[in-house]
């Protein structure tokens, strides 16, 4: 078995020919396949056990505790594996699969591969060109509907019986509990309730995001459609994401106004002695300028605005608005018994058409989850083979 080391010796910069591939050493840096690695950023990710929780993946070890910078002492390389043996007392030896090392490079960073989370923006026309092909509960793969909602921003399911609804949901994470609607709260016609989606009258919902006035984290919705015998009442979702954009395009110093002025959604709860209430811009970006987040319900929202503001924020929120109602952007489907439908509630706004509660029940079960659940669960099953 051919095994190669070296010693380090000063600052002597020293090379050795593996298989086509090379490793270059320095004083404060290795260089293994063409990435950099730092000493301290090795020594600080050793997977030996007194430095790496097996079960848990963890660090144990805690380099605030050293007074000097950690050195290696001599390195190897041997079966696809970089082995470091460091210059302390007791023997302290860090091996890391060559794999596992590129797969974590820094410097420099890989170039993004396709992931499932990749957005892919649309309108009616890219989905009546691409439609979207909705699994049968049981039938479908964790990861088919998963990456729909990831690019898409929704799916639907198909034929889940409502017994299966509670495990499905349990399969993922905890349900975000709502006030006294608990972790489920029922949408049909009422008399006197308390949000316009329970009105009697059955009136048509324009496109809006859900839960805007609490300070939660990005969400997903879920709509299980437990009957709909009811005359209208279809659903509808747009791609805020993608009328962002274009809006964006076409009105940039209004899309600026929605991006810098803080506006105020409010929901009272008269039964149950609640008003909740919450200041953000509708359309959020991250530091790279990107829209990360939309919240838009205009049933819900109050505006409290300096005087020399006011009609220029109308002047942007309204031309959104308008943007958001256009047929072109608007993907509109009828909810059958047993449909259940998930959507980035950060990015894909719903609505219905209006609906004639006279003439049949339409009942829906809503419930919130936080994204990161599906996110994790979706990272999961592409690091796993990392650790």
């Amino acid at each position: 078995m051919l095994v190669l080391g070296i010693k380090l010796e000063g600052t002597e910069k020293q090379m050795l020919k593996l298989d086509y591939k090379e490793l270059i050493q320095s004083d404060r840096f290795l260089t293994l396949g063409g990435k950099r690695f730092h000493y301290i950023w090795l020594y600080d990710h050793c997977l030996c056990p007194r430095c790496y929780h097996p079960s848990s993946f963890q660090k144990i070890n805690d380099l605030s505790d050293r007074l000097e910078l950690p050195k290696p002492k001599s390195v190897q390389f041997q079966d696809e594996k970089l082995i470091i043996d460091w210059d302390e007392d007791p023997p302290h030896r860090s091996i890391f699969p060559r794999s596992w090392l590129l797969s974590r490079a820094y410097d420099p960073k890989p170039e993004p591969s396709l992931s499932p989370r990749e957005k892919q923006l649309w309108d009616k026309a890219w989905l009546d060109a691409n439609p979207p092909e909705w699994c049968e509960y049981g039938n479908c793969s964790f990861e088919f509907w998963m990456n729909q909602l990831s690019t898409l921003g929704f799916t639907l399911l198909r034929k889940m019986p409502w017994e299966k609804l509670e495990t499905f949901v349990s399969s993922i994470g905890p349900i975000y509990y709502l006030a006294q609607y608990g972790r489920y709260s029922t949408v049909k016609a009422i008399p006197n309730g308390q949000d316009l989606s329970l009105s009697a009258a059955g009136n048509a919902l324009s496109p809006h995001t859900d839960i805007t006035f609490l300070p939660t984290p990005p969400i997903v919705q879920l709509l299980y459609c437990v009957e709909n015998q009811a005359s209208g009442g279809e659903s509808t979702v747009v791609d805020g994401f993608r009328v962002a954009h274009d809006f964006r395009q076409d009105h940039p110093q209004y899309f600026e106004i929605l991006t810098q002025t803080p506006v105020t959604f409010w929901q009272l709860y008269q039964d149950w002695d609640y008003y909740v209430s919450q200041t953000k811009p509708i359309i959020k970006l991250n530091d790279s300028e990107e829209v990360t987040n939309i919240f838009f319900s205009h049933k819900n929202l109050g505006l409290d605005l300096p005087f020399e503001q006011m009609e220029s924020f109308y002047e942007a929120y309204y031309g959104f608005f308008r943007y958001l109602k256009k047929p072109a952007y608007e993907y509109c489907f009828r909810m059958q018994a047993g449909d259940c439908l998930l959507v980035h509630n950060f990015r894909i706004m719903h609505g219905r058409k209006a609906f004639d509660a006279s003439s049949g029940s339409r009942h829906l079960e809503t419930a919130y989850m936080d994204w990161n659940y599906f996110a994790g669960r979706q990272d999961f099953y592409q690091v796993k083979e990392m650790f």
